[in-house]
This record gives C-alpha cells, structure tokens and sequence, in this order.
C-alpha cells in the first residue's frame, strides 16, 4: 500500500470542508441545532480507505485496541460506535471523532446527488425539510441555477482514484473501521515494530 493515501485522503477531507462551508454560507442551509439523527443509522457507510486517518490517529493515542475490542462485540447493526446520542433530547447526539469523519458524514444534508437526466440535485435530510423547509427549497433552487455544491458520486470517485482497492468497496462503518484498524496496526507493526503510527508522520 502507498503510504501516501492517508495524506491524500486527509488532504480530500479538508477541500469537502471548505466546499461544504462555501455552500451552507452561500445558500443557507444548515443543520438543525444539535441534531445527531443522520449519525444514528446502522446503515451508515465508508470504504477502508475513508477510516484510516481514524484508526491511525486511535493508534496513536493508544485507544485502537479498547476500539477494536469493543467492535468485536458489535452484531451489525448498531449505529455508528463513535456517536455520542445526547441522553436528554432524543434524536440530539455527536461525533465523538469529528475531525477524523468519513465523506458521507462531511457531505450529508449539503451535498447533491445526480439525477437520471444527469442533473445535481440536492439531496436534504428529512429533518431538514421538516425544520427548515423555506431554506431547503431556495437551495434546490439555487443549485438548479447553477450554485456550486459537493456531489456525492464525484467524490466518492476520488476516494476510489487515491486507492482502488481500499476506497472502492463500501462497508458498514463500524466493519469499516475495524478493517482499517486491523490494516493501519498490521502496517505499523511490519514496519517499525512497537512504533505504531510512526510510518505516516
């Protein structure tokens, strides 16, 4: 494996950002206060690849083998194991590794889809058309009119490109991340023996 696609993929991370945040400035939209309810979702996907700037940072901070212990126990279809529900409000939660998340958590509710004509559309999240739906609606307009946004499909080529065989098959996102832990600790182990983390510094 090239050791340069956790960069790369890290380096991808941070343009979504910067896309993402020129979108929700330029039109508007954002998420409800709070709200975790896309995070708590069995069904929640990533590749390998996507997971790998996760798992090298939890082997870094020595948590990997606590993660990977408690994946193990997981059956399949729990939510995501980094989500922190919110125990006062139902359907509030958060991202206990924010800064290490995959694109689908980058790009949900702000980013668009291509219709079968071939036209991006914006795929909003049920809450915020419930909450916000005045907003929503002027986004798809303004998307229709030629805004720019993220679109689902492009970067989930780019994921694909930076490394077929790590970024093309999607996972379940715990399976995801217990993969790239496995492969991250396997990698640091071959190379530098105790040194875990030490070979993309």
């Amino acid at each position: 494996m090239n050791r340069e696609v956790i960069p790369q993929i890290v380096a991808l991370y941070e343009r979504i950002d910067t896309e993402t945040a020129a979108f929700q400035a330029a039109s508007g939209l954002h998420c409800p206060p709070g709200c975790g309810k896309c995070c708590d979702n069995p069904e929640v996907e990533a590749t390998i690849l996507e997971m790998m700037p996760l798992a090298l940072e939890l082997w870094r901070t020595g948590e990997a083998a606590a993660y990977l212990e408690r994946l193990s126990t997981l059956n399949g279809s729990e939510p995501c194991l980094c989500y922190r529900p919110d125990p006062l409000v139902p359907g509030n939660g958060r991202c206990s590794v924010y800064t290490w998340r995959p694109t689908l958590c980058r790009l949900f509710a702000f980013a668009t889809v291509k219709n079968k004509l071939g036209v991006p559309e914006l795929a909003a999240c049920i809450r915020q058309k419930q909450t916000i739906p005045e907003q929503v609606e002027r986004a798809k307009e303004a998307i229709a009119k030629g805004m720019s946004a993220p679109n689902f499909g492009e970067v989930a080529t780019e994921v694909a490109n930076i490394d077929p065989s790590l970024g093309s098959d999607r996972f379940p996102i715990n399976q995801a991340l217990e993969l790239a832990l496995q492969r991250v600790g396997l990698i640091a182990h071959l190379t530098f023996g105790e040194k875990d983390g030490d070979w993309v510094a």
